[in-house]
């Protein structure tokens, strides 16, 4: 008798962890939309937030070469979307501009749901990101990446890709 191969998936920055921490940044913007590049950035300033100065306590501890993690997170950030998407937490919009995401009315509830002290902390800087951040354009959004290469690590510069037209 042959046993199935079990398929491991990490819990930690994998789709689910990513999709939760993005459903509570989408959850404090609804209506608005975001691409997936502005989310990428958005999450890794809700871990990181930090990095920012007077931002809260980061979520994860600061690790080096920490600003790579925009790039690996990708994938694993559009997998946790088309996971909440098949479950109604997620609507994806096209635009002129490209692809957005928006949270939806089950979102808040959703999320409602979930007690525990990390989804507290993600919820708390999901408000502080999407409220010191969101206002900004994608230029000046950029900018602030930009600017602070030296100190989120200089593998910033190797991520111009971030910003590049994302097709899905």
């Amino acid at each position: 008798m042959r046993i199935a191969e079990e398929r491991f998936i990490d819990p930690f920055n994998g789709p689910v962890e990513i999709g939760l921490r993005t459903l509570a940044i989408l959850n404090d913007a609804f209506p608005n939309e975001y691409s997936l590049q502005r989310l990428v950035v958005f999450d890794y300033l809700l871990v990181h937030s930090d990095d920012i100065p007077e931002g809260p306590i980061g979520l994860h501890p600061k690790t080096p070469h920490r600003s790579g993690e925009l790039l690996v997170r990708r994938k694993s950030l559009r997998q946790g979307l088309y996971l909440l998407m098949s479950r109604g937490l997620v609507q994806q919009r096209y635009q002129p501009k490209g692809v957005f995401f928006a949270g939806t009315d089950h979102t808040g509830a959703f999320l409602d749901t979930l007690g525990s002290a990390y989804v507290i902390g993600l919820r708390d800087r999901a408000e502080w990101v999407v409220s010191t951040f969101g206002p900004m354009s994608d230029s000046e959004l950029d900018l602030l990446v930009q600017e602070n290469l030296g100190e989120w690590g200089a593998e910033f510069e190797l991520e111009s890709v971030l910003w590049l037209e994302e097709t899905v």
